[in-house]
């Protein structure tokens, strides 16, 4: 008998707590979850895992936009990564610089209070490129938009910004990309160009030359440390009153060049490289088009030759006994791109030094350019960008031209202009392969600059920006 009220009354209390855990809101957890979300977990290697966009996939045309700010992040399931080299998902600097949490529940509810008779989404602000001034001035003037030292300067600023956001500084990204080059989504920026750059007057060293004149700053973070609907707290109790504090992240200007010098030696070296590797591929170009023209003749191609320098890069980065930037392969892609334009400008420059600007030759080809240098060279760029132009260039079949200033007409063959731009191609890059064998040495005035600076500011930190996160 005892037995039997033993077991009824264990029955009893058993169903008791089924009913307050099935109708009670998400029970309290005792200790406040401090990890962001998932959505930090990004691909530590740029080359571990290659995204569908990536060159030899075959689906280069596949370039998808990054997600809207307000979008939810998707899950990590272990994809590899957009053309910038991050992950495909919403990372946690984008949720800092959209103003969200990067947390589930905190994401749910703001998914609730969006309109959704709108139905409209606002994106993230994208990178501009630079005006089209130059393609006006390039035969005249300086030519800064293809000088490699600027993309050198563009890459490891982006680069260094992904390796904060590895290391879990998202705030220091932010102030640069947000305070600073007041510029867009950087790090999904597949483009050899940046605005920032042409802002800065052109000039490789401006950026970090103002970064180090910069002084100390200090970002005031509100962070949520309790409500409805975070910290495993129930949204939908009204009682629960939302908890916040503040903590002072301090910026450091002169640290942050410091250490993006360090990564731009870096890529300088890789640099120093995967040269070798873009000289290799370009003069296999012309070799492997003349082959197919002879083993398929007028049959149709995918392509008027292969493309072998994304796989040869890939090769050389794999075997390499030192770990590879962020970025190496899509630097490399952006390299290889601006190497092209380079070559164009300066064979066109060459004419018209030569008093050649009322010829057929360079009618053809400054027209021929200029009328895709949107397509190719500026912007936000799909991969393959510069064997596109070429591939176009050799299979543009012959048409008449007709002189500058005169009713005649000559015939202009497309497959010598690109014979041109190959070989002034190998001559521009090998001079930026003695280039980058300087780029040390070429950092000792502003390190110089920042060691006067280090000594002569002594500025008290400025608090002058707010930044109200939630987070965990």
């Amino acid at each position: 008998m005892r037995y039997t009220k033993n077991v009824l009354l264990a029955l009893g209390v058993s169903s008791l707590l089924f009913e307050a855990l099935a109708f009670s809101p998400q029970r309290p957890r005792t200790t406040i979850d401090t990890t962001v979300s998932s959505s930090s977990s990004l691909a530590m290697g740029y080359l571990d895992n290659l995204s569908p966009q990536e060159p030899n996939s075959g689906e280069n045309d596949n370039y998808k936009p990054a997600p809207p700010v307000n979008a939810s992040p998707p899950s990590n399931t272990g994809g590899g990564v957009v053309p910038s080299g991050r992950g495909p998902l919403g990372s946690y600097l984008d949720a800092v610089c959209s103003g969200q949490s990067g947390n589930d529940h905190d994401q749910q509810e703001d998914d609730e209070s969006m309109d959704a008779s709108s139905g409209e989404i606002e994106m993230e602000e994208r990178v501009t490129s630079w005006t089209r001034k130059y393609l006006s001035n390039f035969l005249t003037d300086d030519d800064p938009r293809v000088d490699i030292r600027n993309l050198l300067t563009q890459r490891s600023i982006q680069s260094f910004m992904r390796l904060l956001e590895e290391c879990r500084d998202p705030h220091s990204a932010k102030w640069i990309q947000k305070d600073f080059l007041k510029t867009g989504n950087l790090l999904d920026f597949h483009g050899s160009g940046a605005r920032f750059i042409e802002e800065f007057g052109g000039r490789w060293d401006a950026p970090l030359l103002e970064m180090i004149a910069r002084p100390k700053d200090r970002i005031i973070i509100s962070a949520k440390r309790r409500g409805r609907g975070h910290g495993g707290w129930s949204k939908n109790n009204p009682y629960l009153q939302e908890r916040w504090v503040e903590i002072p992240v301090d910026i450091d200007p002169p640290n942050l060049a410091t250490r993006i010098l360090s990564v731009r030696e870096q890529i300088a070296a890789e640099w120093l490289v995967d040269i070798d590797v873009l000289i290799e591929s370009n003069d296999d170009i012309l070799v492997s088009y003349f082959e197919q023209q002879k083993s398929q003749g007028l049959a149709p191609t995918s392509g008027s030759f292969v493309r072998t320098a994304a796989d040869k890069v890939n090769n050389n980065s794999r075997y390499a006994t030192t770990t590879s930037s962020p970025f190496r392969r899509s630097n490399f892609d952006l390299m290889y791109n601006l190497c092209t334009q380079a070559a164009i400008h300066r064979i066109l420059r060459q004419m018209l030094a030569n008093h050649e600007d009322e010829s057929t030759e360079f009618i053809f080809l400054r027209d021929f350019y200029t009328e895709r240098a949107e397509q190719y060279f500026d912007g936000d760029l799909q991969y393959g960008r510069a064997d596109d132009f070429i591939d176009e260039l050799l299979q543009t079949t012959p048409m008449m031209v007709g002189n500058s200033g005169t009713s005649t007409q000559n015939l202009v063959d497309p497959v010598r202009a690109a014979e041109e731009i190959i070989q002034m191609r190998k001559i521009v890059a090998q001079d930026w392969k003695a280039m980058m064998s300087r780029v040390s040495e070429e950092h000792t005035g502003i390190r110089q600059a920042l060691l006067t600076n280090t000594f002569s500011n002594d500025a008290p930190i400025s608090s002058t920006f707010d930044d109200s996160t939630g987070f965990q």
